[in-house]
């Protein structure tokens, strides 16, 4: 007797479709703001679809994660896929509910929702941590000393303690090294600090800070004294949240971005510099306050090249002050003399609550060997009058015979193109003379390029020619790369020789 192939494989493959379901669930379905959420959808079935999902009610999924089982249950084959998704829900929400394709069919989710709770601060409790500013107002910019304190009582032992780097949206944070050991009231305490730098104004909140506490649980093997340690004990942690607080902070007026007390200056390496060779200007700024702030400089010279580098901020903390310095390096290439024009420092001093502008004094550099450019002269209006005196004084007879026009009119010819032949080989002779140096300019620089020994001597070589030809402008970017930016650009020296001598106009750096 035989059985048709068609009932055998609906007998074989209906354990599978009797088995297609969908489920979903959650990791927690009550969490707190800041809380990693996993949401997991499982179907059974032979060919199975998930959807595609990007974000869940306005929340990024941040990573997802896929697994298949299969087993054999009564000599049945089931074949499971899972994946999971995971989000960092800000407020409560509701997941939707998706399609998910399962052997051909469409499988609904059932929608699942999920609460976001504001975490709150028990201070009964055996740990208690909390938050205290050093002040309630302060400017934009202004330090605000920030402690977390840890209470906790006497007998309760902590394991492993992990109290949350403060991250607010609102706030840049400095923290200040070392904890303080202290006893407030049954608490011994722990106390760590922070300076707050407020970035905007208005009523700005300061939410609660989590903690940590571990503790280790004896497990079951370590009723043998040989396993108490932390390979025989489980630990057990618990979250400590801290209280919230609220910071009134003032805008700076005027456009002003810097609280605190600084002093500015600016010099150059040398007052004389050779044309066409860089020459260091140097910007420090010292003081107290919000110094990560300052903005980098820039220089608008007529006729010079300017390349100025991202400066370079240090700061450290001191009690409750945060103490800085900054300083830029700002290079600068002309073929002429030039004034660098004062640079302005304005802040908001903290001692007099006022306004303050510094100005660095301006520095005039002379560069010799340069171009310079004489005045076209032009007849004075005395000249001019005096001209028209003479002719009116002496008029051209009326009566003039032809011969003494023809004469007056071969002087006249013979004195113009004697004029017209000089000029002519003026010109003739400026034209050489500038055709010459750019020949011996484009060899020497070739030379120039051959010898160099390193990114930087390359860099200073090129600068010069800045904005010359997109050769050049690319090779310096590779080399501003190299140099300041941690790049390995290797540029193509042969193709910047070749274009100095001429033979071609564009080159491929590499």
């Amino acid at each position: 007797m035989k059985l048709p192939i068609g009932k055998i494989a609906v007998v074989l493959l209906l354990p599978l479709f009797l088995f297609a379901e969908v489920k979903v669930n959650v990791d927690n379905n009550v969490l707190y703001a800041g809380d990693d959420l996993t949401y997991t959808i499982t179907a059974s079935g032979s060919d199975v679809e998930f959807p595609a999902i990007p974000s869940i009610d306005g929340n990024r999924i941040v990573a997802t994660n896929s697994s298949q089982n299969i087993s054999i249950i009564n000599g049945s084959y089931q074949k499971t896929i899972s994946k999971s998704y995971t989000l960092t829900p800000k407020a409560s929400l509701q997941i939707p509910s998706y399609k998910v394709l399962v052997d051909g069919g469409v499988e609904l989710t059932k929608p699942v929702e999920v609460k976001v709770v504001k975490p709150s601060q028990d201070k009964s409790a055996p740990i208690v941590l909390d938050m205290h500013l050093s002040k309630e107002r302060a400017h934009v910019g202004e330090a605000v000393r920030f402690d977390l304190v840890l209470k906790k009582k006497p007998g309760v032992r902590v394991d492993k303690l992990e109290i949350e780097e403060p991250k607010f949206e609102d706030f840049w944070v400095k923290k200040i090294e070392g904890a303080r050991q202290g006893a407030e009231g049954e608490y011994s305490t722990e106390t760590y600090s922070y300076l707050l730098f407020p970035q905007k104004s208005g009523t700005l909140q300061i939410p609660a800070v989590l903690a940590k506490v571990g503790r280790y649980v004896q497990s079951r093997r370590g009723l043998d004294p040989f396993f108490d340690n932390a390979f025989g004990r489980n630990l057990h942690v618990s979250r400590v949240f801290s209280n919230e607080e609220n910071l009134t902070v003032a805008p700076l007026p005027d456009g002003l971005e810097l609280y605190g007390d600084f002093n500015i200056n600016v010099g150059v390496d040398k007052r004389s510099v050779a044309a066409n060779k860089p020459l260091n200007l140097t910007v420090s700024i010292d003081g107290v306050g919000n110094i990560d702030d300052i903005k980098k400089y820039s220089l608008d010279i007529d006729g010079a090249v300017i390349y100025a580098n991202a400066p370079e901020i240090k700061g450290r903390v001191v009690g409750e002050d945060y103490l800085g310095s900054f300083e830029q390096k700002i290079v600068i290439i002309a073929d002429g003399n030039y004034t660098i024009p004062p640079l302005t420092l304005r802040y908001f001093d903290r001692e007099s609550q006022k306004e303050v502008v510094k100005k660095s004094d301006p520095i005039a550099i002379e560069v010799k060997g340069g171009k310079t450019k004489a005045a076209p002269q032009q007849p004075s209006a005395q000249n001019r009058i005096e001209m028209a005196d003479e002719i009116k004084e002496k008029p051209v007879p009326v009566k003039a015979s032809v011969q003494e026009n023809s004469w007056i009119e071969m002087l006249f010819a013979a004195s113009t193109g004697f004029v017209a032949g000089g000029l002519f080989a003026w010109l003739l002779m400026r034209n050489r003379s500038e055709v010459l140096p750019k020949k011996r300019r484009e060899s020497t620089m070739a030379e120039s390029v051959k010898k160099t020994k390193n990114d930087k001597a390359l860099f200073e070589l090129l600068l010069p020619y800045k904005k010359e030809s997109s050769v050049i402008d690319t090779a310096l970017a590779q080399l501003e790369e190299n140099l300041y930016r941690g790049g390995r650009n290797s540029v193509d020296k042969k193709g910047l020789i070749k274009y100095f001598n001429g033979e071609e106009k564009e080159i491929e750096l590499v």
